[in-house]
Protein backbone atom coordinates (compact mmCIF):
# COMPACT_ATOMS: atom_id res chain seq x y z
CA UNK A 1 0.00 0.00 0.00
CA UNK A 2 1.31 3.42 -0.95
CA UNK A 3 1.23 5.58 2.12
CA UNK A 4 0.81 9.32 2.28
CA UNK A 5 4.47 9.66 3.31
CA UNK A 6 5.57 7.80 0.19
CA UNK A 7 3.47 10.01 -2.08
CA UNK A 8 4.84 13.12 -0.38
CA UNK A 9 8.43 11.95 -0.83
CA UNK A 10 7.93 11.28 -4.52
CA UNK A 11 6.41 14.73 -5.01
CA UNK A 12 9.35 16.41 -3.31
CA UNK A 13 11.85 14.47 -5.46
CA UNK A 14 10.03 15.48 -8.67
CA UNK A 15 9.95 19.16 -7.65
CA UNK A 16 13.68 19.13 -6.88
CA UNK A 17 14.43 17.52 -10.22
CA UNK A 18 12.39 20.10 -12.12
CA UNK A 19 14.03 22.95 -10.20
CA UNK A 20 17.47 21.58 -11.03
CA UNK A 21 16.62 21.41 -14.72
CA UNK A 22 15.38 25.00 -14.61
CA UNK A 23 18.59 26.20 -13.01
CA UNK A 24 20.67 24.29 -15.55
CA UNK A 25 18.71 25.77 -18.45
CA UNK A 26 18.98 29.29 -17.01
CA UNK A 27 22.72 28.87 -16.51
CA UNK A 28 23.12 27.62 -20.07
CA UNK A 29 21.00 30.51 -21.33
CA UNK A 30 23.04 33.04 -19.35
CA UNK A 31 26.29 31.49 -20.58
CA UNK A 32 25.03 31.64 -24.16
CA UNK A 33 23.98 35.30 -23.74
CA UNK A 34 27.34 36.20 -22.19
CA UNK A 35 29.19 34.41 -25.00
CA UNK A 36 27.07 36.18 -27.64
CA UNK A 37 27.65 39.52 -25.94
CA UNK A 38 31.40 38.90 -25.74
CA UNK A 39 31.50 37.81 -29.38
CA UNK A 40 29.54 40.90 -30.44
CA UNK A 41 31.84 43.16 -28.43
CA UNK A 42 34.89 41.47 -29.89
CA UNK A 43 33.52 41.77 -33.43
CA UNK A 44 32.69 45.43 -32.88
CA UNK A 45 36.15 46.09 -31.52
CA UNK A 46 37.71 44.33 -34.51
CA UNK A 47 35.49 46.34 -36.83
CA UNK A 48 36.46 49.60 -35.14
CA UNK A 49 40.11 48.65 -35.35
CA UNK A 50 39.76 47.90 -39.05
CA UNK A 51 38.17 51.30 -39.62
CA UNK A 52 40.92 53.13 -37.75
CA UNK A 53 43.68 54.07 -40.21
CA UNK A 54 47.31 53.71 -39.27
CA UNK A 55 49.41 56.75 -38.40
CA UNK A 56 50.92 56.78 -41.85
CA UNK A 57 47.52 56.80 -43.54
CA UNK A 58 46.15 59.66 -41.47
CA UNK A 59 49.31 61.73 -41.85
CA UNK A 60 49.75 61.27 -45.59
CA UNK A 61 46.97 63.68 -46.70
CA UNK A 62 48.29 66.32 -44.26
CA UNK A 63 51.80 65.94 -45.65
CA UNK A 64 50.52 66.16 -49.23
CA UNK A 65 48.52 69.33 -48.53
CA UNK A 66 51.39 70.79 -46.54
CA UNK A 67 53.92 70.18 -49.30
CA UNK A 68 51.55 71.75 -51.84
CA UNK A 69 51.20 74.97 -49.85
CA UNK A 70 54.89 75.01 -49.00
CA UNK A 71 55.88 74.58 -52.64
CA UNK A 72 53.46 77.30 -53.72
CA UNK A 73 55.06 79.80 -51.33
CA UNK A 74 58.57 78.74 -52.34
CA UNK A 75 57.67 79.45 -55.98
CA UNK A 76 56.14 82.79 -54.99
CA UNK A 77 59.39 83.64 -53.22
CA UNK A 78 61.36 82.79 -56.36
CA UNK A 79 59.10 85.07 -58.36
CA UNK A 80 59.68 87.91 -55.88
CA UNK A 81 63.47 87.37 -55.93
CA UNK A 82 63.58 87.48 -59.72
CA UNK A 83 61.48 90.65 -59.70
CA UNK A 84 63.74 92.21 -57.05
CA UNK A 85 60.71 92.87 -54.83
CA UNK A 86 62.32 93.01 -51.38
CA UNK A 87 59.05 93.79 -49.64
CA UNK A 88 57.54 90.56 -50.96
CA UNK A 89 60.71 88.63 -50.19
CA UNK A 90 60.56 89.69 -46.54
CA UNK A 91 56.85 88.90 -46.44
CA UNK A 92 56.97 85.44 -48.05
CA UNK A 93 60.27 84.12 -46.64
CA UNK A 94 59.09 83.68 -43.02
CA UNK A 95 55.88 82.01 -44.26
CA UNK A 96 57.97 79.06 -45.42
CA UNK A 97 58.94 78.32 -41.83
CA UNK A 98 55.32 78.68 -40.72
CA UNK A 99 54.17 76.26 -43.45
CA UNK A 100 56.82 73.71 -42.55
CA UNK A 101 56.08 73.41 -38.83
CA UNK A 102 52.53 72.12 -39.49
CA UNK A 103 53.62 68.95 -41.28
CA UNK A 104 57.35 68.49 -40.79
CA UNK A 105 56.86 65.64 -38.28
CA UNK A 106 54.95 63.67 -40.90
CA UNK A 107 57.79 64.12 -43.39
CA UNK A 108 60.40 63.26 -40.75
CA UNK A 109 58.72 59.94 -39.94
CA UNK A 110 57.87 58.90 -43.50
CA UNK A 111 60.58 60.51 -45.64
CA UNK A 112 63.65 61.13 -43.43
CA UNK A 113 66.02 61.79 -46.36
CA UNK A 114 63.77 64.49 -47.82
CA UNK A 115 63.26 65.90 -44.32
CA UNK A 116 67.01 66.41 -43.90
CA UNK A 117 67.25 68.05 -47.33
CA UNK A 118 64.39 70.46 -46.60
CA UNK A 119 66.01 71.45 -43.31
CA UNK A 120 69.32 71.96 -45.10
CA UNK A 121 67.94 74.59 -47.47
CA UNK A 122 65.00 76.02 -45.54
CA UNK A 123 66.87 77.62 -42.63
CA UNK A 124 69.33 79.66 -44.74
CA UNK A 125 66.54 80.61 -47.17
CA UNK A 126 64.40 82.05 -44.38
CA UNK A 127 67.41 83.75 -42.80
CA UNK A 128 68.41 85.24 -46.15
CA UNK A 129 64.91 86.60 -46.74
CA UNK A 130 65.06 88.45 -43.40
CA UNK A 131 68.50 89.99 -43.95
CA UNK A 132 68.71 93.78 -44.06
CA UNK A 133 70.84 93.52 -47.21
CA UNK A 134 69.39 90.73 -49.33
CA UNK A 135 71.83 88.71 -51.45
CA UNK A 136 69.44 87.93 -54.29
CA UNK A 137 71.74 85.53 -56.16
CA UNK A 138 72.47 83.39 -53.11
CA UNK A 139 68.84 83.48 -51.99
CA UNK A 140 67.60 82.45 -55.42
CA UNK A 141 70.01 79.52 -55.49
CA UNK A 142 68.89 78.33 -52.05
CA UNK A 143 65.22 78.71 -52.92
CA UNK A 144 65.65 76.76 -56.17
CA UNK A 145 67.35 73.94 -54.25
CA UNK A 146 64.48 73.93 -51.77
CA UNK A 147 61.95 73.79 -54.59
CA UNK A 148 63.77 70.83 -56.17
CA UNK A 149 63.60 68.90 -52.88
CA UNK A 150 59.88 69.67 -52.54
CA UNK A 151 59.24 68.46 -56.08
CA UNK A 152 61.01 65.19 -55.36
CA UNK A 153 58.78 64.81 -52.30
CA UNK A 154 55.68 65.62 -54.37
CA UNK A 155 56.58 62.86 -56.80
CA UNK A 156 56.30 60.38 -53.92
CA UNK A 157 53.02 61.84 -52.68
CA UNK A 158 51.22 62.28 -56.03
CA UNK A 159 50.94 58.94 -57.91
CA UNK A 160 51.08 58.81 -61.69
CA UNK A 161 47.41 57.74 -61.74
CA UNK A 162 46.46 61.09 -60.22
CA UNK A 163 48.46 62.86 -62.93
CA UNK A 164 46.69 60.83 -65.63
CA UNK A 165 43.27 61.66 -64.18
CA UNK A 166 44.16 65.35 -64.03
CA UNK A 167 45.29 65.38 -67.66
CA UNK A 168 42.01 63.72 -68.73
CA UNK A 169 40.00 66.30 -66.78
CA UNK A 170 41.88 69.18 -68.41
CA UNK A 171 41.45 67.69 -71.87
CA UNK A 172 37.71 67.42 -71.38
CA UNK A 173 37.61 71.07 -70.28
CA UNK A 174 39.61 72.26 -73.34
CA UNK A 175 37.19 70.46 -75.67
CA UNK A 176 34.20 72.06 -74.02
CA UNK A 177 35.93 75.43 -74.02
CA UNK A 178 36.67 75.14 -77.74
CA UNK A 179 32.96 74.78 -78.50
CA UNK A 180 32.06 77.81 -76.38
CA UNK A 181 34.83 79.93 -77.92
CA UNK A 182 33.63 79.05 -81.43
CA UNK A 183 30.04 80.02 -80.59
CA UNK A 184 31.17 83.18 -78.77
CA UNK A 185 29.47 82.14 -75.51
CA UNK A 186 31.37 84.52 -73.25
CA UNK A 187 29.51 83.54 -70.07
CA UNK A 188 30.44 79.90 -70.50
CA UNK A 189 34.01 80.73 -71.48
CA UNK A 190 34.37 82.74 -68.26
CA UNK A 191 32.97 79.82 -66.30
CA UNK A 192 35.09 77.07 -67.88
CA UNK A 193 38.43 78.92 -68.08
CA UNK A 194 39.22 78.85 -64.33
CA UNK A 195 38.30 75.16 -64.19
CA UNK A 196 41.43 74.44 -66.21
CA UNK A 197 43.55 76.00 -63.48
CA UNK A 198 41.65 74.13 -60.76
CA UNK A 199 42.28 70.80 -62.49
CA UNK A 200 45.94 71.71 -63.05
CA UNK A 201 46.48 72.44 -59.35
CA UNK A 202 45.55 68.85 -58.44
CA UNK A 203 48.54 67.27 -60.21
CA UNK A 204 51.02 69.89 -61.43
CA UNK A 205 53.49 69.25 -58.59
CA UNK A 206 53.46 65.55 -59.45
CA UNK A 207 54.05 66.24 -63.15
CA UNK A 208 57.03 68.61 -62.91
CA UNK A 209 59.53 66.06 -61.51
CA UNK A 210 58.37 63.42 -64.03
CA UNK A 211 57.92 65.49 -67.19
CA UNK A 212 59.47 68.96 -66.69
CA UNK A 213 59.26 69.86 -70.40
CA UNK A 214 55.53 69.17 -70.53
CA UNK A 215 55.11 71.06 -67.29
CA UNK A 216 56.68 74.17 -68.82
CA UNK A 217 54.63 73.89 -72.02
CA UNK A 218 51.36 73.58 -70.13
CA UNK A 219 52.24 76.60 -67.99
CA UNK A 220 53.10 78.52 -71.17
CA UNK A 221 49.63 78.09 -72.67
CA UNK A 222 47.48 77.69 -69.58
CA UNK A 223 48.19 80.97 -67.80
CA UNK A 224 47.37 83.31 -70.72
CA UNK A 225 44.37 81.18 -71.66
CA UNK A 226 42.83 81.41 -68.20
CA UNK A 227 43.51 85.15 -68.14
CA UNK A 228 42.05 85.56 -71.64
CA UNK A 229 38.91 83.67 -70.70
CA UNK A 230 38.06 86.46 -68.25
CA UNK A 231 38.56 89.32 -70.73
CA UNK A 232 35.62 91.15 -72.27
CA UNK A 233 35.08 91.39 -75.21
CA UNK A 234 36.24 87.87 -76.03
CA UNK A 235 39.26 87.57 -78.34
CA UNK A 236 38.10 84.40 -80.08
CA UNK A 237 41.11 84.06 -82.35
CA UNK A 238 43.82 84.41 -79.71
CA UNK A 239 41.96 82.38 -77.12
CA UNK A 240 41.17 79.67 -79.66
CA UNK A 241 44.85 79.35 -80.61
CA UNK A 242 45.94 79.10 -76.98
CA UNK A 243 43.28 76.48 -76.30
CA UNK A 244 44.33 74.42 -79.33
CA UNK A 245 47.99 74.55 -78.26
CA UNK A 246 47.11 73.53 -74.72
CA UNK A 247 44.85 70.72 -75.93
CA UNK A 248 47.57 69.37 -78.23
CA UNK A 249 50.15 69.45 -75.42
CA UNK A 250 47.79 67.61 -73.08
CA UNK A 251 47.06 64.96 -75.73
CA UNK A 252 50.78 64.37 -76.27
CA UNK A 253 51.30 64.12 -72.51
CA UNK A 254 48.44 61.66 -72.18
CA UNK A 255 50.11 59.35 -74.69
CA UNK A 256 53.45 59.75 -72.90
CA UNK A 257 51.99 58.71 -69.57
CA UNK A 258 50.41 55.50 -70.88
Amino acid sequence: MITFRTILSLALISTAALTGCGLTNNAASNTSTTTTSTTTTSTTAQSDTAKTPSNGQTEAPNVKDGVGKFLHNAKQLRKAIKAGDETKIKEIGPKLEENWKFFEDGVKSQYPDQYAEVEKYLDPTVAGSKASAIDKNTLLKLDNQLIDVLYSLSEKLIPVEQVQDGVSTMLAATKELKQKINTGDQAKVKEIGPKLEEAWSTFEDGLQPRQPDFYEKIEKYLNPEVAGSQVSPLDKQTLGQLNDQLSQTLSELQQKLK
